[in-house]
């Protein structure tokens, strides 16, 4: 399994956004430096937002290719944030990106959690999200395949728990035919004990048997019924604890090994191929709001536990 992480501290809440210190461009490159160990290269996650009239904006970290080397690369997200979908603007800006970061890019995502409706989280609450995904997916294909880049394509989502999502109907029609054929992998991003805490009686069984039902149910049911083959692998795209309030620096190690465990345990049988964790640093060590604390390092880049707990996983997981 390939291992990467966000290497910014800027995080998405359900209102806003969760903004801390400015990054430390210097003490970032010796934090990956040290997860490595100069052995196994990280994929190192960030974002951009489209504005729509090509216009960018909110990358996090900031100009993040000054993190890639020859064997380091960017899984970069270019969120859709527009209020009006404009086609050619939309995929000119697409082209104008992968021009810039070029051979740094391991992979291009496009769209940011675009099933989820109404939340400020994700994209899915803007007009025409599924147009702009399709068109955006076709477009940044044709464009890696002219320029032989060798850059991966896909889109991620969320665990939706609403019954009338409509989203995967769409990516299953017709409609989307060559979309699903365009696809090189999708992204999933879980927060397992976050947002709805697991008891403490019957942990970490409750957890490593819920990590596995989730992921077998995204890739036979819920890919399934998209028209999504086996063969297109899926990559964690995101996955976290927050510390804080009630959340002990102890506890986010041990969540955060116990699910890569799991997932290390059915990434054959499901297709998974990567694992990206968020985040390499808190927005604010100081705000209780989970949000702020993902970080496996305090705000002032001094390591949690998780921090050393992640590294070892790397060094004894990785398959590069």
């Amino acid at each position: 399994m390939n291992f990467g992480l966000y290497i910014g501290s800027v995080a998405g809440t359900d209102k806003d956004l969760a903004v801390g210190k400015p990054d430390n461009p210097h003490k970032i490159l010796n934090a990956l430096e040290n997860l490595e160990q100069g052995q196994h290269s990280l994929i190192i996650r960030g974002y951009i937002h489209y504005l729509g009239e090509g216009k960018l904006g909110n990358e996090a970290p900031e100009n993040i290719i000054q993190y890639a080397t020859s064997t380091r690369k960017i899984d970069l997200v270019l969120c859709y944030r527009s209020t009006k979908y404009n086609h050619p603007d939309w995929t000119s800006t697409i082209r104008n990106v992968i021009e810039k970061y070029g051979d740094h890019l391991h992979s291009i995502q496009i769209a940011e959690e675009p099933n989820l409706k109404d939340l400020f989280s994700g994209d899915g609450s803007f007009d025409n999200i599924e147009d702009a995904l399709r068109d955006g997916i076709l477009v940044a294909k044709e464009e890696i395949s002219k320029r032989k880049n060798r850059i991966q394509v896909g889109f991620n989502t969320a665990l939706s728990f609403n019954p009338n999502d409509n989203f995967w109907n769409v990516i299953g029609s017709d409609h989307f035919k060559l979309f699903r054929e365009a696809i090189d992998y999708i992204g999933l991003d879980f927060f397992p004990d976050v947002f709805r805490a697991l008891p403490d009686e019957g942990f970490p069984g409750n957890l490593i048997s819920g990590v596995k039902y989730i992921l077998d149910h995204f890739r036979n049911v819920i890919l399934s019924s998209a028209k999504i083959p086996l063969s297109v692998p899926i990559c964690i795209t995101e996955n976290g604890w927050p510390t804080g309030k009630g959340k002990s620096y102890d506890r986010q190690a041990l969540i955060i090994e116990t699910i890569i465990r799991a997932i290390n345990t059915v990434k054959g049988e499901l297709n998974i191929k990567s694992y990206e964790l968020f985040s390499l640093r808190d927005a604010d060590s100081n705000n209780d709001n989970l949000f702020y604390q993902f970080g496996i390092l305090k705000d002032d880049y001094t390591p949690k536990p998780a921090f050393y707990k992640f590294r070892d996983l790397v060094q004894e997981l990785s398959e590069d």
